[in-house]
């Protein structure tokens, strides 16, 4: 099977979760035998090669054994509101022809969406992986300008009141029909949380009962041979591992624990600002005095095991509606429990009192709580150690998204099923 894998940036200069995602799936379908390729939107510019009348440019590289192209515009569009963008999509419809594509899987949509519709015109089969909400968000994560959540766009009105100021309503119904639209044109449409699921059917999104929930596999090898950090009652260290960006929660992560004066406590934190330097001076400065706290910088991915090692707990104290973090199950897959705030994909993947505990998300009270918990009981860390059940592994995923291809390009020889008839045939539960 020839398979076109599509993501709005990718390796290796893009190497967030759903990059990952691409990655490991791409990987795994090569080691069962499938042809794959990625199809990437370029931010780094690295293309000269032009493409005939579409204007766009090419850049054609291999990473880690997996074929890329990477296209981009002589000048970026607007992103946010562009879904339909004819340049982009004739260029994709002569790559998916140049290699003899047969189904194409759209990862996110953001910069890329244009090959879904042409994916669509060629009459190949499309999935098409929600990982945030951007088909109902332009910010794609529900969070406005002010870093209040938002419940969704009410038809724009929300978001020309607090993100788009000076937007136009017509605008915003012109972006939300061009997502159903761009919905309508997959078979089957995936998501990797329950939660994000039910965000979509409160917006009243058209093809919300089409969205099937597809949990991501964990490469185990990154935690393989790990061994058990052995707990210390006197010297209890929690960790962070992943971005220092507002939307992270850093901040009430450092509250939250410089309130408890436990002298058991130690936190790690782990991690890089990107474009937030500011806002790492400000979490390093509320965090001065404690020596307690430590930051380590960035980490490399290969050395996910090294950090998971040194920690009793991860905290992931995120203040937005988090799908499906990487980091919590990472930490599950290595056995380590988990404090989380308690919205979205966070409360979904981390059951209270079980496999970790969860706080009332931007709550740096209701965190030291939760934190002062373990530091005077440390050996509940242990009870919630072993109430963690292992996440499903890579292998599993890519079995399961093969299955899912041949199904659908079989329901290809018979036209005559509508995309309802086939997301029923993949109903109830889990793909």
């Amino acid at each position: 099977m020839k398979i076109l894998l599509g993501v709005h940036q990718f390796f290796p200069h893009h190497y967030a979760g759903t990059e990952r995602y691409v990655l490991n799936l791409a990987r795994q379908l090569q080691h069962i035998g499938h042809g794959v390729h990625v199809l990437t939107y370029d931010m780094v510019r690295r293309g000269t090669a032009v493409l005939g009348e579409t204007g766009l440019r090419m850049h054609e590289y291999v990473h880690e054994g997996i074929p890329v192209t990477a296209l981009h515009h002589p000048e970026f569009p607007d992103f946010d509101f562009g879904l339909r963008d004819a340049p982009f999509e004739d260029a994709a419809r002569a790559l998916m022809r140049r290699h003899g594509i047969e189904l194409y899987h759209c990862a996110h949509p953001f910069r890329v969406g244009g090959s879904v519709f042409a994916a669509r015109e060629l009459g190949l089969p499309v999935v098409l992986m929600l990982t945030d909400y951007w088909l109902l968000c332009p910010m794609g994560i529900l969070r406005r300008s002010d870093n209040v959540l938002c419940e969704g766009p009410d038809g724009g009105a929300n978001c020309t009141r607090h993100c788009y100021t000076g937007g136009t309503m017509e605008r915003f119904a012109r972006r939300a029909a061009d997502a159903e639209d761009l919905a309508a044109a997959a078979d089957v449409l995936l998501s990797p949380s329950r939660f994000l699921i039910s965000v979509f059917r409160y917006n009243d999104f058209a093809h919300a009962g089409r969205i099937r929930h597809a949990p991501h596999g964990f490469d185990y090898s990154l935690v393989q041979g790990i061994h058990e950090h052995r707990l210390d009652p006197d010297a209890v260290t929690l960790g962070y591992i992943g971005t220092i960006q507002y939307h992270k929660g850093v901040h009430v992560l450092v509250e939250g624990f410089r309130r408890v004066e436990a002298p058991n406590l130690r936190l790690k934190v782990w991690g890089g600002s990107f474009h937030e330097q500011q806002y790492e001076k400000k979490v390093r400065a509320a965090a001065a005095g404690d020596p307690r706290i430590e930051f380590l910088g960035p980490y490399a991915h290969d050395a996910l095991r090294q950090v998971l090692e040194q920690v009793d707990m991860v905290v992931v104290p995120s203040v937005w509606y988090e799908n499906a973090p990487l980091t919590i199950t990472s930490a599950l897959a290595a056995g380590v429990p988990v404090i989380a705030s308690d919205i979205g994909g966070m409360a979904e993947f981390v059951q209270d009192g079980i496999n970790g505990l969860l706080f009332r998300m931007g709550d740096a009270e209701d965190l030291a709580r939760r934190i002062d918990e373990i530091a005077r009981e440390p050996m509940r860390i242990e009870q919630l150690r072993e109430g963690i059940a292992p996440p499903p592994g890579l292998e599993e995923e890519a079995f399961r998204m093969e299955r899912l291809y041949k199904r659908l390009l079989r329901d290809r020889a018979h036209p005559e099923q509508t995309k309802e008839d086939v997301s029923r045939s993949l109903a109830p539960g889990p793909l």
